[in-house]
């Protein structure tokens, strides 16, 4: 019983450290810490021990996982990949692409928004929105600045773009591998039944923004002069670096078929890239430099002197992710050890099982997207993840594999919501701040309310119509 009352108010704290990510400062000091989502897990479960309610064999559980969900191979898989495209970018190949569709352009702003919509929207399909949004968030805020022009709905566009087409694969975001994973779901197997609603989500959203900025993007812009292949730093790593990822997508689709793990899969070609790194490095060096720039869209600053193309690359990994992931774990862990996952799940089954298939989609769809506003996207989808596969959720099978891709969606659309979301949007906002476009949390919401209600709902309804005709 007190551990099911301390565990409640513990994970409601990490929340509330995770929303507002407070600056701590140090007694008899000026000097000050921010206590960030990559801090705030690892407090609670920390607290937790101290009180001596807490079994230690937990916080294995929170690691290791079952056969359901391995946490550690869901960090293996998610950094493996994440050097994969930072290490893409390290070549120059996204801000090539990124000043290849404003050259293509040309002087219309509306052509402008549509080709940075375009490409935030296949990178993201390719790669993974965390990565698209460090990518061209500083290239988009640049270039219009240049141009004199607005970056707010370039900048809008970007964000939902990534958030929505970040669905369609399995890749696209932590959530989508932390359901997929726990649910033995195959690459193809998942890509199947989330193609047609990201579809419809992604046209439609791109229509809304477009009425709902009408007045905002203007007609004509003045280009700067633009030579795209200046950006190309290393034009045969940047070859060899798609060919890889080509690859490495083509290897996670057929894992099923050879019993690989698309974790190692993934490892595997992080490694290749880390070859192709210290290949270029050795190149520059052997040219007689004792130093070279690595000069990134994403890095803080251009000028910043670099040893190293992996060290550059290490230095933009999103490593608070780790800590955070593990901590969230062992947190659901211990809610479920105290009760509470329980509890939660024959709550929902109890409405979806009165609903049906078909309605039950539209809840879960809204419920998760709307959930991730009041916890983050990643504790929210750990947390439901336990408890749709906890015996207490007890529905029909198909209605369970509904809610399972409806659960899905909602972690993606859950952070155009506002810009606490997800750790996107935080990423995202600070960016934008750094290179003087401030978006308040005000503002945000009100396009996320505008736009994604709408959104939702014509993605639950062809989910809920693929369900309805046995599609796949």
């Amino acid at each position: 019983m007190i551990l099911a009352i301390l565990s409640i108010i513990v994970f409601g704290f990490i929340i509330f450290i995770i929303l507002k990510q407070p600056r701590i400062k140090i007694p008899r000091s000026t000097k000050s810490f921010q206590l960030d989502y990559g801090l705030a897990p690892l407090l609670g479960v920390a607290i937790l021990l101290l009180s001596f309610q807490l079994d230690p064999t937990v916080l294995v559980a929170g690691i290791i996982g079952n056969e359901n969900i391995r946490p550690y191979m869901i960090i293996l898989l998610f950094f493996s990949l994440a050097y994969v495209c930072i290490s893409i970018d390290l070549t120059g190949f996204f801000e090539y692409l990124a000043l290849s569709a404003a050259k293509k352009s040309g002087s219309s702003g509306k052509k402008l928004f549509f080709y940075f919509f375009l490409l935030s929207s296949v990178l993201t399909i390719f790669t993974s929105n965390d990565i698209v949004i460090l990518t061209l968030t500083p290239i988009i805020v640049y270039f219009c600045k240049y141009t004199k022009t607005n970056p707010l709905p370039y900048l809008i566009g970007q964000f939902f773009a990534a958030n929505i087409w970040s669905i369609t694969l399995y890749i696209g975001n932590p959530t989508n591998i932390i359901v997929a994973q726990a649910n033995h779901l195959t690459f193809v197997g998942y890509s199947v039944w989330m193609f047609l609603p990201t579809i419809a989500s992604g046209l439609l959203c791109y229509a809304l923004l477009r009425i709902l900025f009408k007045k905002v993007i203007p007609d004509k812009i003045t280009p700067p002069e633009i030579d795209p292949a200046s950006a190309l730093k290393d034009p045969a790593g940047a070859k060899f670096s798609i060919l890889m990822l080509a690859s490495c997508l083509g290897f996670l689709t057929v894992a099923p078929i050879f019993g690989l793990d698309m974790g190692i899969i993934c490892f595997v070609f992080m490694l290749i890239m880390m070859g192709k790194d210290l290949v270029y490095d050795y190149k520059v060096k052997k040219r007689g430099e004792t130093k070279f720039k690595v000069e990134t869209s994403g890095s803080a600053n251009p000028k910043d002197q670099h040893e190293s193309s992996i060290l550059t690359a290490a230095k933009r990994m999103p490593w608070k992710i780790m800590p955070f992931v593990f901590g969230m774990f062992i947190m659901v862990e211990i809610l479920g050890s105290a009760g509470w996952i329980s509890a939660f799940s024959t709550a929902i089954a109890g409405v979806e099982s009165q609903m049906g298939t078909f309605a039950s989609i539209f809840f879960m769809c809204f419920v998760s997207s709307l959930t991730c506003n009041i916890m983050n996207n990643q504790p929210m989808t750990i947390l439901f993840t336990r408890m749709l596969q906890d015996p207490a959720f007890v529905v029909p099978g198909v209605t369970r594999s509904a809610s399972m891709f409806a659960l899905i969606m909602g972690s993606n659309f859950g952070a155009n919501f506002t810009l606490i979301g997800a750790l996107a949007g935080i990423m995202w906002s600070s960016i934008s701040k750094e290179k003087g476009m401030q978006i308040t949390y005000k503002e945000f919401a009100k396009y996320g309310f505008i736009i994604m209600p709408a959104v939702v709902a014509v993605a639950s309804l062809v989910l809920a119509l693929e369900f309805l005709v046995g599609f796949a």
